[in-house]
């Protein structure tokens, strides 16, 4: 169904944020050496790009989650979008290969971004095969195959789309702490047939900057005098808004209302949000991501331009805030026939970082 393919699109594209070229594991970090209780060392302040030092030892056969720095904020809950900095670097080390044909920017592109940047490392929650880049062939040396320190920004991703060794490892975790994980294969990308970390023993450094409610709702003050033609929506109690279409017209060109304004935060570079999409004339097929089996949405800036108006909506506005987009048929074809369905989206902005 198209509308189900719509939403679908949106939380796939989503992923893209986390996507990024494979690092080296130089840090320029100082601070204190942590021993864990499985002897990886690890340097570096919490909130700074850590170095790892893993022994010669076989890995844990089972997970093994270690807080080597204790926060004081809220605690993760398993279903919550959690916006951390990490690194991950498999146990055992790898030797340098070959260079391949990479052109003259010097990188050989597995998948790209939206923004152009070649995607070539594994983020907890992609599943696409990883490729690192090496300079040159010698003996085996530490492999980090990701981190989000070298790309001067945090990560946000529900605890629900990560491999399992993420998500039983930072649920009950503290915002503010850093934590080491050693995730075997059968709780990391063991089951990703052909994935180049299929049978790696993955060892994370996580600093947890911040969690999210994965049922959270706008909240604010509603705006008055909405233009004509504009769907109810109603949502109670935190429950997940309803759209009632009854007297609404669907609309000749697209466009994105502000019906709540926000009472949060100011909106950071990307934002956190649910959604409910209905079809013109009756929102019958509507879905959500508050549904099981779906998971808030992370928006990076180049993708809010995906949604007619919506970057334009939320100009100066802040966490709470609730836009209804309506989108045109003419913006939303239907594959194979003539003409095409026309659209409304009820978006909350839940958080952001």
């Amino acid at each position: 169904m198209r509308t189900r393919q719509a939403l679908v699109a949106v939380l796939a594209t989503s992923a893209l944020a986390l996507t990024a070229c494979g690092s080296d594991s130089d840090s320029d970090s100082d601070g204190a050496v942590v021993s864990s209780d499985i002897g990886v060392e690890v340097s570096g302040d919490v909130g700074e790009k850590p170095e790892l030092s893993i022994p010669d030892d076989a890995p844990p056969a089972e997970l093994a989650v270690e807080v080597l720095s204790e926060g004081d904020g809220a605690e993760v809950a398993p279903t919550d979008v959690v916006v951390a900095d990490y690194l991950g670097q498999t146990w055992e080390p790898r030797a340098p290969e070959e260079p391949a044909d990479q052109g003259a920017e010097g990188t050989e592109s597995t998948e790209g971004t939206e923004d152009g940047a070649a995607g070539g490392g594994a983020s907890p929650q992609d599943s696409e095969e990883s490729t690192d880049d090496p300079a040159s062939s010698g003996d085996a040396e530490p492999y980090v195959f990701d981190n989000s320190y070298d790309r001067g920004e945090a990560a946000g991703f529900s605890l629900d789309a990560v491999i399992p060794g993420w998500k039983e490892g930072l649920a009950g975790q503290k915002v503010g702490s850093r934590v080491l994980l050693s995730i075997p294969p059968d709780q990391g990308y063991g089951a990703s047939d052909g994935h180049d970390l299929q049978n790696d023993t993955l060892v994370f450094v996580v600093d947890i900057v911040d969690t999210i409610g994965a049922t959270a709702t706008a909240s604010g003050e509603p705006v008055q005098d909405l233009p004509e033609g504009m769907p109810s929506v109603e949502s109670n109690d935190g429950a997940a808004p309803t759209i009632d279409l009854a007297d609404a017209e669907p609309p000749e060109q697209s466009d994105s209302t502000v019906v709540i304004n926000g009472d949060g935060k100011e909106l950071g570079t990307n934002i956190v949000v649910n959604m409910v999409q209905a079809s013109y004339p009756d929102g019958a097929d509507a879905i959500s991501s508050w549904d099981e089996n779906q998971t808030p949405i992370v928006l990076a800036p180049q993708q809010l331009t995906g949604i007619p108006g919506l970057a334009e909506a939320l100009q100066d506005q802040t966490v709470g805030t609730r836009v209804v987009t309506r989108i045109a048929a003419a913006d939303n074809p239907t594959q194979g026939e003539s003409g095409g369905t026309a659209l409304v989206l009820v978006i909350d902005v839940i958080g952001t970082f």
